[in-house]
């Protein structure tokens, strides 16, 4: 099982984004408490975590057995409404992305989405993530 969680006392945009990957991504969102991240590897061997930069904004880190497999920095995050159909999962433009987070999220392939990282979020949001990684 994969969960969505964020750093102890995140930013409210953090918590924000959060929530939303967890939501587009059918992914329980647990808030942490002060759960050490390392601890809660233990039961789920993939989490998502999202923490704050003071700077570039938020970094996203996949982890899987306690281990960071991947990270990229989300350096803007644009909130649109959301015209089209409802789709569950990230979309990417990007085939090196793709290739190495389809084994761990649901993620599909679309040349001609609007940016790197697209998807869905509640209330008629589409969100689209341009990233560092």
């Amino acid at each position: 099982m994969t969960i969505v969680t964020s750093s102890r006392k995140p930013a409210p945009e953090v918590r924000k984004i959060a929530k939303e990957i967890a939501f587009a991504l059918d992914y329980p969102y647990v808030q942490r408490g002060k759960t050490g991240i390392r601890d809660m590897g233990t039961n789920d061997p993939k989490i998502i975590f999202l923490s704050g930069s003071k700077r570039k904004g938020p970094i996203f880190d996949l982890m899987v057995n306690g281990d960071i497999i991947f990270s990229m920095l989300l350096t803007n995050v644009n909130e649109i409404e959301r015209t089209g159909e409802f789709r569950k999962g990230f979309v990417t433009r990007e085939h090196e992305l793709f290739n190495f987070l389809s084994p761990y999220i649901p993620i599909t392939y679309d040349e001609k989405a609007d940016g790197p990282i697209v998807f869905c979020g509640t209330q008629k949001k589409q969100y689209i993530l341009q990233v560092m990684v």
